[in-house]
């Protein structure tokens, strides 16, 4: 698959992100002919955000917008690895560090994704908005996945170093 492509997909995914963030905290509800479309953040009954009052809807906005800038930078730095890899600078010490941004990113942004529900509901009900929203903190197999994988690249940016480490001794002694 061409780079290019990839990087064409991976900004139609942080458009997806924009999208579903805005949608999912507004009062607009898409329709298309006599189906609703109703996007909801993690934890949200459907229909839920509507019942807010816009200040509960800006709050919880507030407390979600951290988790989605995390991820877009993460997917930005993604992009420049892509960049770096385009033009052939495999083990360079920028492609190194793009990979381990994305990494570290991606890693903090499932740790917000995780911590905001709660949080969120916790803070509407010391708003006095959030008197239907129970307390729960939930981990899916999704986000362990994406843990581990994080945790690997993190590996792998380790393996990167030291075949760059090996390739400027080696070339030393030529």
């Amino acid at each position: 698959m061409k780079i290019t492509l990839i990087r064409a997909l991976l900004w139609l995914c942080v458009a997806a992100q924009a999208a579903f963030f805005v949608l999912a905290w507004t009062a607009y509800t898409p329709s298309i002919g006599s189906m609703t479309i109703d996007m909801t953040a993690i934890g949200m009954p459907f229909g839920a955000r509507l019942a807010l009052t816009p200040s509960a809807r800006l709050l919880g906005a507030a407390l979600a917008l951290p988790t989605t800038l995390v991820l877009v930078y993460g997917l930005w730095r993604l992009d420049r690895l892509l960049l770096n890899f385009h033009r052939r600078e495999l083990f360079s010490a920028q492609s190194i560090g793009h990979l381990r941004a994305f990494a570290g990113a991606t890693l903090l942004s499932t740790a917000l994704s995780i911590a905001e529900p709660p949080v969120r509901t916790l803070a509407l009900r010391l708003a006095g908005d959030g008197g239907g929203q129970h307390f729960a903190v939930g981990v899916n197999s999704e986000q362990l996945m994406l843990i581990l994988v994080c945790g690997m690249f993190y590996l792998i940016t380790r393996l990167m170093q030291e075949g760059r480490r090996l390739r400027e001794e080696n070339e030393g002694f030529v």
